[in-house]
């Protein structure tokens, strides 16, 4: 994905109340791009992608679990259940990266991320 599309996408994620970090991975794992400038490795974001290929019953971003809710080839849904730090939802792009945002427990409910996140990357 070029940087201006994935610029466009944060735009229309940012509309959203309660979005914090976005980023693109690539199918390697490796961060192609970010939202804004915040800590995550080529080391965490790979494991972050190869725990959603591999249906694993969480995720750890930032040193935080967060439980997956809902896993699928194309969408991820995981929460932060006891130390309130939100969610993380991801989607597949038309391009085959993966879209992935880290929200707060604010605007959307984290199925209504899930879904937003993928109408947004496959727009």
């Amino acid at each position: 994905m070029e940087e201006q599309r994935f610029q466009v996408l944060v735009k229309t994620l940012q509309e959203q109340e309660g979005i914090e970090e976005i980023f693109l991975l690539n199918k390697g794992g490796e961060v192609v791009y970010k939202s804004a400038d915040f800590q995550l490795s080529n080391e965490e974001a790979g494991a972050l992608l190869t725990a959603w290929k591999t249906k694993e019953p969480a995720i750890m971003f930032q040193n935080y679990r967060f439980a997956v809710l809902k896993n699928e080839e194309i969408q991820l849904a995981a929460r932060n259940i006891s130390g309130g730090k939100g969610n993380i939802v991801g989607s597949v792009t038309k391009e085959g990266d993966y879209l992935v945002a880290h929200t707060r427990d604010e605007g959307l409910i984290i199925l209504e991320w899930s879904i937003f996140i993928n109408k947004v990357a496959w727009s």
